[in-house]
């Protein structure tokens, strides 16, 4: 009995290594969403175009592609090495963590750009070196219970297409000069600090 359940498991742990590969990523099909990956363990073969997993593909979709030179799990059917799956890169000594805190959640690229959520503490960070661009059908809302603050070397507020009309509502302290192309209609006073005011005249 014992050496019959011996034996079963010796074949489990055969079954188990045929079907799980760590490899390297040799060849990207971006359009396909599938790799070909190298797998050391089997003299360097390199393997058919294997599907990316992604968390959903139907109604929404999540897309990423491993690069080059990544390495990858791979899960291979019972079928054979003809048909699997890539379901993951990992890290290594060679490949480190972008952070290292299980409280922060980040997102990191080749080009420098990051999105970084630490739940902790409930700060989020964007970090791009290229443009932001946000477009929505409908309202667009930014509320702060604190302070909103912009700060650019250009600060451009238009209403859409050149708008009749934009608003600002609230108490507001200009520092620097203000310039108008155009008329200004105040339904209150006008004072300078000398004390003169749009009403009076000498």
């Amino acid at each position: 009995m014992i050496q019959e359940v011996k034996e079963r498991l010796s074949n489990l742990e055969k079954i188990l290594h045929r079907l799980i590969r760590v490899g390297v990523v040799t060849q990207v099909y971006p359009e396909k969403g599938t790799v070909r990956v190298e797998i050391a363990d089997l003299d360097d073969v390199i393997s058919y175009e294997l599907p990316v997993l992604a968390r959903k593909t139907f109604k929404d979709k999540d897309y990423w592609m491993p690069d080059i030179g990544e390495h990858v799990l791979c899960v291979f059917l019972p079928t054979g090495a003809e048909q699997g799956f890539v379901i993951g890169a990992f890290y290594s000594n060679k490949d480190k963590t972008p952070a290292a805190d299980q409280e922060i959640r980040r997102i990191e690229f080749s080009n420098g750009a990051f999105v970084e959520h630490n739940r902790k503490t409930g700060n989020m960070r964007i970090n791009t070196p290229g443009d932001i661009k946000i477009e929505a059908a409908k309202t667009i809302e930014i509320n702060s219970a604190i302070q909103v603050r912009i700060v650019a070397p250009d600060l451009i507020l238009k209403a859409q297409d050149g708008g009749a009309f934009a608003s600002m509502e609230g108490n507001f302290v200009l520092k620097g000069n203000l310039e108008v192309e155009g008329n200004i209609h105040a339904t209150g006073s006008i004072i300078d600090e000398g004390g003169n005011t749009n009403h009076h005249s000498h």
